[in-house]
C-alpha cells in the first residue's frame, strides 16, 4: 500500500517517475527484456498497474525488483519477504494498455486516473468517490488490453479493498459449495469482465460476509489465499499424472501458475473451420464469399436477407467461423428480435427482483464488453435474427451512432448510467431478414444507412445444389419436386402481389443424409410449403388450388 501511495505522488511527474524506475531496474542486471523501453527507447509513459506488474511476473528477481524501487522513491518500510499467493502474470501478459498502434492518447492517463480514484475511494469512502471509481473502472474497461487483469491490479494497490478476479477466485467464488455462490451469482455469473458497479457490489457481498465470524474469511487476502492453494493442489495432481505418462526427456514444467489470469492453450479447443468448408457446406461461389466477407470487413455490419428457407442463419454463423477460422463459439453469439424487444433487454435496463428493481446488463452491452476486453484484439460477431422485426431506434438507442464503421471507438453516455461506452472495432454485426415477412413494414433508412445489405436466393439452379442434392437422392420423385418447386417460384416471382422476395428456399429440401423415402416429401409438401401458399395466395384460392393439386401429383 505504501508503495502505491508513494507511486501517486508522481501521478504528474511521469517522465521523471520512468527515468528513476529504469535506473533501479537496470541496478538488478535482469537479463530479461526492459519494461520501461519501448522500440529500444526510453519510455515516455507508463501506468501505475503496470510498474507492479514489473515484480509481479514470473522470474526470480521479484523481490529484488521491489527493494530497488523502493530505494529508489525513498520508502523506508520493509520490503516482503515472501510473495506467495500474490497474483502474478507471465512477462508477455504484463502490460496494462497497448503498444503504440494499439493505443489511444488517453489510455495510460486513464489508467492513472482509476488508480487515484481506487485509492482515494478505499481510504475515504464515500457516494461521490464512490460513482468516480465506477466512472473510471467503466472508462478504463473499454481499453485495449484490460479484461480481469485489472482486477489484480486493484487487488495489488489495496488488497483488503479490492476483490482480484482472476481464475482462481472466479471459479473458487461459485463452486458448488462456496459460501459465496447463492449471492455472487443473482449479481453476476462472472463469465465476462463485470462494470464498476456490479464489481463493486460483489466487493460489498464479500465484506458483508467476512463480518460474520462463522464465514470460512474474513479478507480478500484470506480468500484469495485459499483459492491460490486450491488451484496449486489441484494441478500438482494433475501434473503428478502427466509425468507418469511422459518420457523424462519430455517432462514439461508448468507455464501457468495458479494466480495468472486466463490463458487459452496454444491448441485450439474449437474445431477448425477455412473459407474452403464454408464453400463446401454453403450453396455459394467463391466471389460471393469474398464479396459477402469484404461488405462486411469493409462496413463492419451486414445484413443478410431473402426469403424464408435460404439459410441465412445458417450463412450467418458459418460466415463468422470463416472469418475466425475455427468455430469459435465464445467470439460468435446469436439473439433473435420481436416486436416488444427494447433497450432495456438488449443494452442495459432495471428489471424486477424481490425489494424492488436492479440495474442489468443485455448480451449485446456484455458483447461488446467482451470484444474490448480481447487482449489481442481478436474479431467478434454478433449476429441479429430477424433483425427487421424490431424497432431499431428504440433497441439501440444512443448506440445506433456507435454501431457506424467511423463512430467505432468513439465514447457516449448511456442512458441509465454516467458510464461512458464505446462499440469496439474488433465487433462485427451480421443481421439476417425475412424479405416475405407481411408484418414488417419498410426498413427504417437509419438501419439502411448503417448496414450492407446482400441477398441470398434459393440455389436450386446452382452447381453445388445439383452435386450435393439431387444426384445423391435416388428418389426420382426428389428430382420432380424440385423442378416443379422452380416452377412455382418463377410464379411467385411475377406474382405483383409478392414478387422474389417470397420465393421457395432450398432448406427446405436439404436432407441430412442421402435418398428421401415418400412420406418425407408428403410432410415437406403438406406441413411446410402448403402453409406458406396458403398464407401467400389467401386472396386467390383458384391460383392456390392450383398449385397445391400440382405438388401433391408429383409426389403420388
Amino acid at each position: 500500500m505504501k508503495f502505491a501511495d508513494k507511486l501517486l505522488e508522481y501521478k504528474n511527474d511521469r517522465k521523471n517517475l520512468v527515468i528513476m524506475l529504469n535506473k533501479a531496474y537496470e541496478s538488478i542486471k535482469i537479463s530479461q527484456f526492459n519494461p520501461f523501453e519501448e522500440d529500444g527507447k526510453l519510455r515516455e509513459d507508463i501506468c501505475p498497474f503496470t510498474i507492479f506488474s514489473t515484480f509481479n511476473i514470473r522470474m526470480n528477481s521479484r523481490i529484488a525488483i521491489l527493494k530497488a524501487f523502493a530505494k529508489v522513491l525513498g520508502i523506508t518500510e520493509e520490503v516482503p519477504k515472501n510473495l506467495e499467493g500474490i497474483p502474478i502474470f507471465l512477462a508477455r501478459n504484463m502490460w496494462f494498455f497497448g503498444k503504440k498502434d494499439n493505443r489511444k492518447e488517453d489510455d495510460i492517463s486513464n489508467l492513472w486516473e482509476l488508480f487515484e480514484a481506487a485509492i482515494n475511494y478505499a481510504d475515504n469512502p464515500s457516494e461521490t468517490a464512490r460513482e468516480n471509481f465506477i466512472r473510471n473502472f467503466d472508462k478504463v474497461s473499454a481499453q485495449y488490453g484490460i479484461r480481469w487483469n485489472i482486477t489484480i491490479g486493484l487487488y495489488w494497490i489495496r488488497p483488503y479493498s479490492y476483490l482480484n478476479l482472476d481464475e482462481p477466485n472466479r471459479e473458487f467464488l461459485l463452486k458448488e459449495d462456496s459460501p459465496y455462490r447463492e449471492k455472487i451469482s443473482k449479481v453476476s455469473k462472472l463469465k465476462n469482465l463485470p462494470n464498476g458497479k456490479t464489481y463493486l457490489d460483489i466487493i460489498g457481498i464479500c465484506k458483508e460476509m467476512f463480518k460474520n465470524p462463522a464465514n470460512p474469511h474474513h479478507s480478500f487476502p484470506e480468500l484469495s489465499y485459499e483459492a491460490f492453494k486450491l488451484r496449486e493442489n489441484k494441478e500438482k495432481k494433475t501434473n503428478t499424472n502427466k509425468k507418469t505418462n511422459t518420457n523424462k526427456n519430455e517432462e514439461v514444467i508448468s507455464t501457468k501458475t495458479v494466480q495468472e489470469p486466463d490463458e487459452k492453450s496454444e491448441e485450439s479447443k474449437y474445431e477448425k473451420y477455412t473459407k474452403e468448408d464454408f464453400l463446401k457446406e454453403v450453396f455459394m461461389n467463391e466471389r460471393q464469399y469474398n464479396t459477402l466477407v469484404n461488405l462486411l470487413k469493409m462496413k463492419k455490419n451486414l445484413i443478410l436477407q431473402g426469403p424464408p428457407g435460404v439459410g441465412k442463419t445458417f450463412v450467418a454463423k458459418r460466415l463468422a467461423y470463416s472469418i475466425i477460422g475455427e468455430k469459435d463459439t465464445e467470439r460468435v453469439t446469436m439473439i433473435q428480435f420481436h416486436q416488444s424487444y427494447s433497450y432495456e433487454d438488449f443494452i442495459l435496463g432495471y428489471r424486477p427482483k424481490e425489494n424492488g428493481f436492479e440495474l442489468k446488463t443485455g448480451p449485446f452491452y456484455e458483447f461488446c464488453k467482451k470484444a474490448s476486453n480481447d487482449p489481442t484484439n481478436r474479431e467478434y460477431f454478433f449476429i441479429i435474427d430477424e433483425i427487421n422485426r424490431g424497432n431499431i431506434s428504440k433497441i439501440f438507442g444512443e448506440l445506433l451512432m456507435l454501431i457506424e464503421k467511423d463512430k467505432r471507438g468513439e465514447e457516449i453516455k448511456l442512458l441509465y448510467t454516467d458510464e461512458l461506452f464505446t462499440v469496439p472495432e474488433n465487433l462485427y454485426i451480421i443481421g439476417t431478414m425475412n424479405t416475405a415477412d407481411r408484418s414488417i413494414a419498410i426498413i427504417d433508412y437509419a438501419l439502411r444507412r448503417r448496414f450492407s445489405f446482400f441477398d441470398l436466393k434459393p440455389a436450386f439452379e446452382s452447381e453445388k445444389f445439383e452435386t450435393n442434392v439431387i444426384e445423391k437422392n435416388s428418389n426420382p420423385k426428389f428430382k420432380a419436386l424440385i423442378n416443379t418447386i422452380k416452377d412455382l417460384n418463377k410464379e411467385i416471382s411475377r406474382d405483383d402481389s409478392l414478387g422474389e422476395g417470397f420465393q421457395i428456399g432450398h432448406s427446405y429440401f436439404c436432407p441430412n443424409g442421402g435418398s428421401v423415402p415418400n412420406e418425407w416429401l408428403e410432410n415437406i409438401v403438406e406441413y411446410e410449403i402448403i402453409p406458406l401458399l396458403k398464407e401467400y395466395w389467401y386472396d386467390n384460392q383458384d391460383k392456390l388450388n392450383d398449385w397445391i393439386k400440382e405438388l401433391k401429383g408429383v409426389i403420388k
